[in-house]
């Protein structure tokens, strides 16, 4: 009995000093580092890889998700030189990494 309420108290300690370390699994952002921006596409490069909106440089990576305005999937290739796009992306040392482009081809009235 001994041996169990040592280890459980061990273990409890050991939660603690985790907590209170801000040790953790989860990966958080700070609301500074995602960005959401919409405008004209004013450059792309499909070697590089980047976007430029509003002056602004933005990475494109394998994982990115491009989508129309109802949601459904694009390809990279549809994005178009001077096309209105809305843009999801988190700030890295380089520049911006685009997590979601969203394609506006409906303007509305």
């Amino acid at each position: 009995m001994n041996i169990k309420k040592s280890l459980f108290l061990m273990s409890l300690a050991l939660l603690i000093n985790l907590l209170f370390l801000n040790i953790g699994m989860t990966q958080t952002k700070r609301a500074d580092e995602t960005i959401f921006l919409s405008g004209p596409v004013k450059e792309v490069s499909w070697h590089h890889k980047t976007i430029i909106v509003n002056d602004k440089k933005f990475f494109i990576y394998p994982d990115t998700i491009v989508v129309d305005q109802r949601g459904n999937a694009l390809k990279l290739e549809d994005i178009k030189h001077n096309g209105d796009v809305a843009i999801d992306a988190n700030k890295i040392p380089s520049g911006y990494m685009i997590k979601k482009i969203v394609v506006i081809t409906d303007k509305g009235v």
